[in-house]
């Protein structure tokens, strides 16, 4: 009754007009840690520190249109329960919903279409499969807690898009397929090149069985034409591409995941392709009905020309308090053979230990 209330109340204040017939349901993910963290460079620095791990509040709501069709929407924001305040992200640092965003129609029959702000199919591919997800060990998605070559080597393909349109089809005998476009400007000037990209996904769950193949690609504009400008290094008509499979097998108590990805990065003015390898390996074993050990390890291989490999492992224990809330604790490690892409500190070997409590609604 509480979070139906609250839910009136945030759609009234929002567009009460437009709400007043809809179903809405406000949600959120509250997650706090406590967390030692070494820096691992030569001399090492340790702080403590209190932490909000992608804690988020959102307001969905749908409309039956009849004959099967649904009209979505969905508004989703990070909040730092550290700090007290709605932060934004990198991309969105002043939005107050910066997360999936959207607008949408979704048939029983025919799938369900978006326009917004949303996870790529790349991401959602194997979200899933992250048994660290949301923490500070997160995540296997392209390895980018450890960092990539550069943004676009990895961090541009595991991302939540904006400015997007994108597809997901019902689940036939298990398998469904999710493909999205990214609208790569709407600043382009005359005589610039507007960046495109793509993602693609097919994934099949069944029984204790979840596959999945995924494709991203991003073709860079010119600096200063939108979201798939070039920055941070790319030039005009660079283009990154990235392929991954994954899966898991659950079996009682059990569950191991894996997941493989190829990223290449072609250099225009070149015509050289910078090229990685990284591989994920995770497993969770539920001790009781409450309680679970988690372990994974995550490889990043070296760029076509570079040594800048990692590892990564991290073992994690889990309780429920409840169906909504847990405790959990966590120790990650970092192994670094080279220059380290994003701080350039050689050979840094990061680790940390936290302990944090999450609550859903």
């Amino acid at each position: 009754m509480q979070k139906k209330i609250i839910a009136l109340a945030i759609a009234s204040a929002l567009t009460a007009p437009a709400l007043a017939f809809a179903d809405v349901t406000v949600y959120g993910l509250v997650d706090l840690s406590i967390d030692r963290v070494s820096d691992g460079a030569s001399p090492s620095a340790t702080t403590f520190q209190l932490n909000s791990n992608n804690s988020r509040v959102g307001v969905k709501g749908s409309e039956d249109l009849g004959n099967g069709l649904s009209a979505i929407a969905q508004l989703e924001g990070t909040v730092a329960m550290d700090a007290g305040a709605n932060t934004g992200t990198t991309n969105s640092p002043t939005l107050l919903f910066d997360r999936d965003t959207f607008l949408g129609l979704s048939s029983t029959t025919a799938g369900t279409v978006v326009l917004g702000q949303h996870d790529a199919p790349y991401k959602m591919a194997t979200r899933k499969l992250d048994v660290f997800a949301d923490s500070l060990a997160a995540d296997n998605r392209g390895s980018t807690m450890m960092g990539t070559k550069n943004a676009m080597m990895g961090g541009g393909h595991d991302a939540r898009p904006s400015n997007m349109i994108g597809y997901l089809s019902p689940a036939m005998s298990g398998f469904s397929v999710a493909v999205s476009s990214k609208f790569g400007a709407e600043t382009a000037a005359a005589n610039t090149t507007k960046g495109s990209g793509y993602s693609l996904a097919g994934m099949f769950e069944q029984g204790p069985i979840y596959a999945t193949l995924a494709y991203d690609t991003i073709k860079f504009g010119d600096a200063g034409t939108g979201d798939l400008g070039a920055t941070g290094g790319a030039a005009v008509d660079d283009k990154a591409t990235a392929l991954k499979v994954g899966g898991s097998y659950t079996m009682d108590a059990f569950a191991v995941n894996a997941v493989i990805e190829r990223l290449t990065y072609t250099v225009a003015a070149t015509g050289a392709d910078l090229k990685n390898t990284n591989f994920y390996l995770a497993g969770k074993f539920n001790i009781s009905s409450t309680d679970a050990v988690k372990a994974a390890f995550t490889k990043r291989g070296n760029t076509t020309g570079a040594t800048d490999n990692a590892k990564q492992y991290t073992v994690g224990y889990d309780h429920g308090l409840s169906k909504n809330t847990t405790v959990y604790a966590l120790y990650t490690k970092i192994t670094q053979n080279g220059s380290d892409p994003i701080t350039l500190v050689d050979n840094p070997d990061p680790s940390a230990v936290s302990v944090g409590i999450k609550h859903s609604f």
